[in-house]
């Protein structure tokens, strides 16, 4: 059905498709006051610590033409594209270079609505082109899917939704394919897909050959015609990938040396979402995935139910899609099969391992449900199309199916359970229970009013167009077209009215998903945090080292994990799925928050004997606490941002004892180890760290029951209610103070000198952090937050670093140290004079690319820690040249030359004969 024709306008129903989604999330966010239109955004999770750090430092690399093999923005050095595969190779990203830094934020907003509009157009054309369709309708559902609860829930997962956008083009360019062996846009569009993100772009190869097989059993034409068909699928997939290699084979073998390449197949019957292992725990998850279908629920932003929705109007379409005598049986079964098939694949756990890579996600569960989303419109769809010939019985069943998949829904059991009095409300004995028992009942009463309003308002309307009075023979002609005519006029309208339910159903979406998300502040000062202030101490910073080849530095308390892209300095923590689990491991016998299933390791102002080992000469404090360090002096400040140099510094590398290789990073106590690491390199006997002894440990609770407690720090507790849990250290000599913290939860804690605030943090992860230099007598209170209903167990310990053990050890490792003459971000030459034979340390992370020469010739790297770059050398003068060299990038290139030179060859081969036709002979006459 098409909308009014309006004087001298003709609608563009593709253009409609695009511009409701875009215009819809715009709208939202002015209202929300997001960027670019207030100081809010949707900077959420992994969106904030990650994908937006890298798009500045990508969009920095891009500008100043550095190499993208290689990066040290990111942690302490990574492999550039094995991160560019998976975060930023999505052909919108270069629109960065044309705008000014300033408005970075807001054009990064603004991708989130292009790319929602491109997925509703890009479904629209596939609509069109599949049922040959050009109205209204492709619009409203091209907005179905690119609104669909995958879509909205994940959305902050920004890299996925180009492979989201293109899925139905690469569909249509398979069908294409198969039915006219057109195979430019399917070669193209899968080629795209997988290039932008390689991850999603998994699943949707997945997907082309389930619809593969679907299509060849529900328009079978005999084996001759399958294996051609496999035959023309398989070559140009294999293209369209090969195409890719520049990038993936690069991205594989980064993946090599992250977390994911030790995950194990799971053995046994395993499920995900049910209670139980068993066959009545497989039918009860089933149970629970299909009544997330209904509408009015908070969409899964990190954990959960599988983001299925994709409007009511949707269901109620599919489930009348399998009554219709119109659509063939195969078909059913196919669009049932596929159906059947995601929702196993959300539940048993070895094909929810294969389909996410062969390895398990870190929360954001089911990445893969957009496919479900994809296939239901397709159904409903289909049905829509057939809406005019519909019988009452068939919209009647449909209705029951709808129904039952309402009753099947989580949100409603929550409900039902608490109308019966299953579950209680909190009591009402404080203001903000009242609160919270009111908000549960009206989300509750939302979901119901939500699903049953608008599947009886769709069943209203399809029932009454379905409706045909019977016309006597007898009736007059003029009477009966009159008749007729009333008759086409109601059902049109009720079409009309139908879709503008839909629209409404597309308000409500977005206000649900603008009230469940969580916004974040992204003031002038806030993100990054110190705003100009930061920038110009880094400013002071970068001309201070302008003459300095290579140097890192740190925040002393982290904003984002990936401080360092975000802010235009070679950092050392990082947050990234392609982080080195053999640096993870490294930071972490260092001390540092580091856990390799996590992907991450986190700097904090910590230890000045780590310090050593990480090159780090600089330390930037953004909130004015700047605490009593030797080993850092404070050099510059602007408003609450103070720069402070490393006066223990050592670069890039130096020279230790041979020991240092065969010294074992374990992952115990950092201050035990530390002491080894610190005889191992210099071969010094004495221990750096002291610990402060039980007996001048006390530990006092606040609504917290201490179970048992030992002079280690260690501490059994029970906090029914919440508290506080205080560890008080008296120094017992005078030196730096450092502690060590082992928590169980995310618990929040404040660090005292002497009753005087220090610094306040939150901490998930076992962590040594720098205190105060202190004097005998000085007392260092940690105080931590245990939330209501905390019961579990948490060591602190605490350790005082002798200064003058600490400078004979700096000593002994500054007098042999790497003096650089060129660096780049694949190239390292430098100088170093031996003063002994030993062991050149570097803090070069090893992932597998890199080389030496020694004086010209090649030499054997030696892995220290397992990670880091070290050669063994002689007494003596010697030039030193590292090189970083991607052989996957060197065959990958070809590769994907190769492979476009092909598609090109086979593109004017098998076209030829068509353009000649079309340039030399006229047209036929029908």
């Amino acid at each position: 059905m098409k909308l009014p024709q309006l004087k001298k306008i003709k609608w563009n129903y593709i253009a409609l498709a695009f511009a409701i989604p875009c215009l819809g999330m715009l709208c939202l966010m002015l209202i929300a006051g997001c960027s670019p239109f207030g100081g809010l955004s949707m900077l959420y999770s992994d969106m904030y610590h990650q994908y937006y750090p890298f798009f500045v430092a990508y969009r920095r690399a891009l500008l100043s033409g550095d190499s993208l093999l290689y990066s040290w923005n990111v942690g302490m050095g990574m492999d550039y594209l094995g991160l560019i595969s998976y975060y930023l190779a999505s052909p919108l990203n270069l629109l960065s270079v044309l705008v000014p830094e300033s408005w970075l934020l807001p054009l990064f907003s603004l991708l989130l609505p292009l790319r929602l509009g491109l997925a509703g157009m890009f479904f629209a054309i596939f609509l069109k082109k599949i049922f040959h369709k050009d109205d209204l309708s492709i619009s409203i559902f091209g907005a179905l899917y690119a609104l669909c609860a995958w879509a909205l829930g994940y959305q902050w997962n920004l890299m996925w939704l180009d492979t989201f956008a293109l899925l139905p083009l690469v569909i249509l360019g398979e069908i294409s394919l198969l039915r006219n062996r057109k195979f430019l846009l399917y070669t193209l569009t899968l080629f795209l897909s997988v290039f932008s993100n390689y991850y999603v772009g998994f699943f949707t190869c997945i997907f082309v050959f389930l619809s593969f097989v679907c299509y060849e059993i529900c328009c079978w034409q005999g084996f001759k015609r399958f294996f051609t068909d496999l035959l023309w699928m398989a070559l140009f997939s294999v293209i369209a990938i090969a195409m890719t290699a520049i990038l993936e084979l690069p991205a594989l073998t980064a993946l090599q040396t992250t977390q994911s390449a030790v995950n194990q197949f799971p053995k046994g019957l395993k499920l995900n979402i049910a209670d139980k292992n068993t066959w009545l725990g497989l039918l009860d998850a089933m149970r629970q995935v299909a009544g997330n279908m209904n509408g009015g629920i908070t969409p899964t932003f990190k954990e959960g139910l599988p983001n299925l929705y994709c409007g009511v109007i949707t269901t109620l379409l599919a489930m009348v899609f399998l009554t219709c005598p119109q659509i063939h049986l195969r078909d059913k079964l196919c669009s049932l099969g596929l159906l059947l098939f995601f929702s196993l694949s959300f539940i048993l756990r070895q094909l929810d391992y294969i389909w996410h890579g062969f390895h398990f996600p870190n929360m954001i569960p089911y990445r893969f449900s957009f496919l479900f989303s994809f296939v239901l419109l397709v159904m409903a769809y289909r049905a829509w199309l057939l809406r005019r010939k519909f019988q009452t019985w068939q919209i009647i069943i449909g209705g029951i199916l709808s129904l039952n998949i309402f009753f099947c829904s989580e949100a409603l059991s929550d409900f039902t359970e608490l109308l019966t009095g299953k579950v209680s409300f909190l009591p009402a004995d404080s203001l903000e229970n009242i609160f919270l028992n009111i908000g549960t009942f009206a989300s509750h009463c939302s979901f119901v009013a939500y699903n049953l309003i608008f599947l009886g308002v769709y069943f209203f309307f399809l029932f009454y167009s379905a409706r045909r009075k019977p016309v006597s023979e007898e009736t007059a002609p003029a009477a009966f077209a009159a008749r007729r005519n009333h008759w086409v006029l109601s059902r049109r309208t009720c079409s009309y009215l139908l879709l503008a339910a839909v629209g409404l159903e597309l308000v409500f979406n977005l206000i649900n998903f603008g009230v469940s998300f969580s916004f974040t502040n992204v003031g002038l000062y806030s993100y990054p945090r110190g705003g100009e202030d930061t920038a110009d101490i880094i400013a002071i910073m970068q001309e201070r080292e302008k003459n300095t080849l290579f140097y890192r530095a740190e925040m002393t308390h982290s904003q984002t994990l990936n401080d360092g892209a975000l802010n235009n300095y070679n950092g050392i923590s990082t947050f990234t799925s392609s982080a080195n689990v053999r640096v993870t491991r490294f930071m972490q016998a260092l001390g540092y928050g580091a856990k390799d299933t996590y992907n991450r390791y986190c700097f904090e102002d910590s230890s000045p004997v780590a310090n050593l080992f990480l090159n780090l000469q600089y330390m930037i404090e953004r909130d004015g606490n700047v605490i009593e360090n030797t080993y850092f002096d404070d050099l510059h400040y602007k408003g609450n941002v103070h720069l402070l140099e490393n006066n223990a510094y050592l670069p890039l590398g130096f020279l230790t004892e041979a020991e240092l290789k065969d010294l074992e990073f374990t992952s115990g106590s950092p201050f035990i180890f530390q002491n080894n690491l610190i005889k191992a390199a210099t071969g010094m006997e004495e221990d750096v760290w002291t610990f402060v002894q039980g007996d001048y440990l006390s530990v006092q609770s606040s609504d917290v029951t201490i179970n048992s407690f030992s002079s280690t720090g260690y501490c059994s507790y029970d906090a029914p209610s919440g508290g506080t849990i205080s560890y008080n250290y008296t120094a017992d000599k005078e030196g730096f103070l450092c502690i060590n913290l082992n928590l169980p939860k995310r618990n929040s804690f404040r660090v005292l000198k002497n009753g005087t605030r220090l610094y306040s943090e939150t901490y998930s992860l076992p962590q040594m952090l720098a205190v105060s230099d202190v004097v005998p007598g000085d007392v260092i209170t940690i105080e931590l937050t245990c939330a209501s209903g905390e019961n579990s167990n948490m060591t602190v310990n605490a350790a005082i670093l002798d200064e003058t053990l600490f400078r004979q050890a700096h000593s002994i490792l500054a007098a042999s140290t790497l003096e650089l003459t060129e660096f780049s971000n694949t190239k390292i030459s430098g100088l170093i004079q031996c003063n002994r034979d030993g062991l050149l340390y570097t803090s070069i992370p090893q992932n597998g690319n890199w080389s030496a020469t020694v004086d010209g010739k090649p030499a054997e790297i030696v892995l220290v820690g397992d990670a880091m770059v070290a050669l063994e050398l002689t007494e003596g003068y010697h030039e030193i040249q590292f090189t970083y060299h991607n052989a996957a990038f060197s065959l990958g290139w070809k590769v994907s030359l190769g492979a476009a030179v092909l598609l090109a060859g086979l593109y004017f081969l098998l076209y030829k004969p068509k353009r000649l036709i079309g340039k030399y002979e006229k047209p036929r006459k029908a």
